[in-house]
């Protein structure tokens, strides 16, 4: 009677631990082992699988975790979306961007609770060099041909040459005017005729102090870029910002202070939008996606125009990154995947309002046309917006 009392005790034991599944990502809902999924540990297992297999064992995953900084209800029906072609769910987690990097980086000892993450620009650098991302996986996405080239390559100057992030949108910046004041053919085209604009017309400039938003970050770019000689020059900073670049810069500060008195500085991209959308300015620089959702939600209701000038504006982009040791690995690359096919493109400009990533899909929810896109510029290394904005505080606002 005691042996039977110890088998039965041992069979117990042991189908308990064949439940609990054991952290294996080779065994089905039931603990059971798949035989048609091989053994893997990490998303850098997968990246010689095909498609197929890769999508068998997400199934078999069945959920995944995406960290966002965002919009929690548009990305809940993104995800709501991409449940029901695969039958995957999707925790959509929203958080700061370096309390979800401190996150991600002090779990990196053990399995990850964070699967896919959006990537910022102010995070990129210190996540790759704590070996906190997948890299490799922007090479087997079924897409990455059509993807803009530029946030392909590079992210606020720190170089994808790994293939670390995935782009999934994009946000041009462009010039938002009223149009009961300037018509299309009066804009401003060059960086000399926006300087006769603000002559003439005092205070009916506008754009946003930079270390408030974006919008006044793509502003000092293109200032900066056609004051000093060109934008090549700040795309990549390996080792940092390059002090004889930075010398170039006074002419920038005495121009601004110049014109100080003929610029409305506002306090962030919704102001600038807002002041524009009363009178009380005629220009100003914005992001495609507020204006569109501006539009859309009837903050803006003001006769207006929107375009890219000649002398450009930089684009914002989003990217989505692996987490090096993701809990579901197959299921993070077929969301991530997912996501630049032609659905998930759509539903993102559906939900978010953002433009895909894609250069080979027209999404009608932009008032900008395709050739104001062509004009968009690139974005500087990440020390450059870091210094400028800085320098901006220190000689304009002071």
């Amino acid at each position: 009677m005691k042996k039977i009392i110890c088998l039965l005790l041992a069979l117990s034991m042991a189908l308990s631990l064949t439940a609990c599944g054991g952290g294996s990502k080779d065994t089905d809902a039931a603990g059971e082992a798949d035989s048609t999924v091989p053994a893997y540990e990490t998303a850098a297992d997968l990246l010689s699988w095909s498609w197929d297999d890769i999508e068998a064992a997400a199934k078999q995953e069945g959920e995944l975790t995406f960290a966002v900084w965002l919009q929690e209800a548009e990305w809940n029906e993104v995800a709501r979306l991409f449940e029901e072609e695969y039958g995957i769910h999707v925790n959509v987690m929203v958080g700061e961007k370096t309390t979800t990097m401190n996150k991600v980086m002090t779990e990196l000892s053990g399995p990850g609770s964070i699967d896919v993450m959006f990537l910022a620009g102010e995070t990129v650098e210190g996540l790759m060099d704590a070996n906190a991302l997948t890299p490799g996986i922007l090479d087997i996405m079924q897409y990455k041909d059509q993807l803009v080239p530029g946030l392909s390559a590079r992210k606020e100057g720190v170089s994808n040459e790994a293939g670390y992030w995935v782009p999934v949108s994009t946000s041009p910046a462009g010039l938002l005017y009223n149009a009961n004041e300037l018509t299309k053919d009066s804009v401003p085209q060059s960086f000399e005729e926006l300087q006769r604009f603000i002559t003439e017309n005092p205070g009916k400039f506008a754009m946003c102090i930079p270390e408030n938003g974006g919008t006044g970050q793509a502003m000092m770019e293109s200032i900066i870029a056609n004051m000093t000689g060109g934008l090549d020059q700040y795309l990549i900073a390996e080792n940092g910002c390059d002090p004889a670049l930075l010398e170039k810069w006074g002419v920038v500060w005495d121009w601004f202070n110049e014109n100080r008195d003929n610029i409305t500085f506002t306090t962030s991209n919704a102001d600038s939008i807002t002041r524009l959308n009363s009178g009380e300015v005629w220009l100003t620089t914005a992001w495609d996606f507020n204006v569109s959702e501006s539009v859309n939600n009837g903050d803006l209701t003001i006769n207006h125009g929107y375009y890219v000038p000649d002398f450009g504006l930089c684009y914002s982009g989003e990217v989505m990154s692996v987490v090096a040791n993701a809990s579901h690995p197959a299921a993070a690359l077929l969301f991530i995947n997912w996501m630049t096919s032609d659905a998930g493109q759509n539903a993102q400009a559906e939900y978010t309002g953002y433009l895909g990533a894609r250069t080979d899909l027209e999404q009608d929810i932009s008032l900008l046309t395709p050739e104001d896109r062509a004009k968009n510029t690139d974005w500087m290394a990440a020390c450059y917006k870091t210094q400028y904005i800085k320098d901006f505080t220190t000689n304009v606002l002071s």
